[in-house]
């Protein structure tokens, strides 16, 4: 199974609340930092932040808030970012808020997606490192103390930082696991060198993300991840732990934030993001690139620069290479008819590593 991911109000009420200012008052319950200030405790500055999208998703959210009340190190903060949900679920969000020993801070905005959210999030973290957690998903209870182990361990200027196994609901790790139990190394050599497939997870460093921010000038809900996940793969080492630490659930409607369709803003964002990956992540790794591989990325080009309505002279302006550019000019006709009649190409597809935001 494969989840669709790397991968974005109008003012609502909560009692006497008016939720579209619910960001002023977020501070009005006590954190647990400051509770232990008060009282003259010493306690670490927090080191991770859990953030969690949502929209819609009253009914399973739960499953991240049980995730983080048993969690056996509660160095973190749990950030939520609702993004226009009609489902009532702020409410809850609140209720959770009041009974929990972390910071919990709430945030609404229209519903931008997800990748939109993802932005936001990386001025409000405090943490040094950041989990994307989906609200429909759960995470091992010893998830922030084995991090904090791993990240104490291997902690570098060069590493940008974990990443751990994914597992299905019914506890069967989904694609290939790591070539080894738990180290250092390169996004090119597991992705690209090993094949290392299937969702996996992991944490971030902050400062890292800020940046590789996801581009806001394309009117649509759904961005890829790989254009972040890519970025930083390609300038830092991470580290991989061959343990399941997240298990996610293939409920009916959890795409939530993720468009589907083939509207002419959608496709050009498409576009933007194939010549973006034909010029910078085609030269670092063609040498593992398989010709299939290689040559659906500019059937797609074409494909969506069509239904874009892109001109072929821009297109072909924009890839860096003569190499690029006359690839993509032999594979233009071809495209041409495969867009016309609507041909199927899941023969050109392959089994992709998807790292989940």
């Amino acid at each position: 199974m494969k989840k669709n991911l790397f991968i974005n109000p109008s003012s609502l009420l909560v009692g006497d609340i008016n939720i579209e200012h619910i960001e002023h008052i977020e501070h009005i319950k006590m954190s647990r930092s400051d509770l232990a200030s008060s009282k003259g405790v010493a306690v670490k500055q927090t080191f991770f932040t859990i953030f969690t999208p949502i929209y819609n998703r009253k009914h399973t959210i739960h499953r991240v808030w049980e995730s983080l009340i048993n969690q056996t190190n509660k160095n973190f903060e749990w950030i939520l970012i609702d993004n226009g949900s009609e489902d009532d679920v702020l409410p809850l969000l609140e209720k959770y808020k009041a009974k929990a020993d972390f910071s919990v801070r709430i945030f609404t905005q229209e519903n931008k997606g997800k990748y939109m959210a993802f932005n936001r999030v990386l001025d409000l973290a405090e943490g040094e490192l950041l989990f994307p957690a989906d609200s429909d998903d759960t995470f091992e209870p010893n998830l922030i103390e084995r991090m904090t182990e791993v990240w104490a361990k291997y902690k570098a200027d060069d590493v940008s930082g974990i990443t751990v196994l994914c597992k299905d609901e019914d506890g069967e790790i989904v694609g290939e696991e790591f070539p080894f139990d738990e180290g250092i190394s390169t996004y090119k050599d597991i992705l690209y060198k090993h094949k290392v497939g299937g969702e996996k997870w992991g944490c971030i460093r902050v400062d890292v993300l800020k940046k590789y921010p996801f581009p806001t000038n394309f009117n649509v809900k759904y961005f890829p991840d790989a254009y972040v996940w890519d970025q930083i793969g390609f300038n830092y080492r991470m580290i991989f732990v061959n343990e399941p630490l997240r298990t996610y659930f293939q409920d009916a409607g959890n795409q939530i934030m993720k468009e589907k369709n083939v509207s002419e803003d959608f496709m050009k964002m498409k576009n933007f993001y194939t010549i973006w990956k034909i010029n910078y992540v085609f030269p670092q790794v063609s040498e593992y690139l398989s010709n299939r591989e290689y040559y659906q990325m500019y059937v797609f080009l074409w494909i969506s620069a069509f239904k874009g309505e892109i001109p072929v002279l821009q297109v072909i302006k924009k890839l860096e290479r003569v190499k690029s550019k006359t690839i993509a000019l032999l594979i233009l006709i071809p495209s041409y008819f495969i867009n016309v009649f609507n041909l199927k190409l899941n023969f050109l597809r392959k089994k992709k590593y998807k790292y989940q935001v």
